[in-house]
């Protein structure tokens, strides 16, 4: 019995030896992991793009943010009232739309566009600051829909296309 106990002592003692040698500890870790070379990172790469007033007439300009305008003025009547940022989105999009019109045309119409777009401004300000007060009134769907009845039927490129591209256009 006693050689029993002294041979299950030191089998116990033989794989207690066997596994702390021939275990992951630091030493196998430092030779299997490869050391990281140093590699630097990619370089930034400046790319000019062309302006885009230089190769496009200014009549081809005004169609272009013409629709543009058009879908984000639809895109805000569609989801109005449903969440104040995506609104305040669309309108900032009509907005920069209808200045870059303003900026191609001149006389009349560019007047009519200052004048509206004073007008989205101070929408846009109240929605600005307007936390709590959201959904906004009807009221102010029927202005928007009545401003997009009124650009697209009187700033339409077929009606200010000889004001598009003349001399002082500002």
């Amino acid at each position: 019995m006693r050689k029993a106990k002294g041979a299950w002592f030191w089998l116990c003692l033989f794989l207690c030896l066997a596994l702390v040698t021939a275990g992951c500890g630091p030493q196998w870790k430092k030779k299997f992991v490869r050391k990281r070379k140093n590699v630097e990172g990619p370089q930034a790469v400046l790319v000019l793009e062309p302006d885009v007033r230089a190769t496009h007439p200014p009549a081809v300009r005004y169609q272009e943010h013409f629709a543009y305008w058009k879908s984000w003025h639809s895109e805000l009547l569609n989801s109005y009232g449903e969440n104040r940022k995506r609104d305040l989105r669309h309108l900032v999009g009509m907005i920069s739309e209808l200045r870059a019109m303003a900026e191609v045309a001149s006389g009349p119409p560019a007047e009519h566009l200052r004048r509206i777009l004073v007008e989205l401004g101070d929408l846009e300000d109240s929605w600005e600051r307007s936390q709590g007060g959201w959904p906004p009134s009807a009221n102010i769907r029927v202005r928007l829909e009545r401003l997009e009845r009124e650009i697209d039927k009187e700033l339409h490129y077929s009606k200010v296309k000889k004001w598009i591209g003349t001399p002082g256009a500002n």
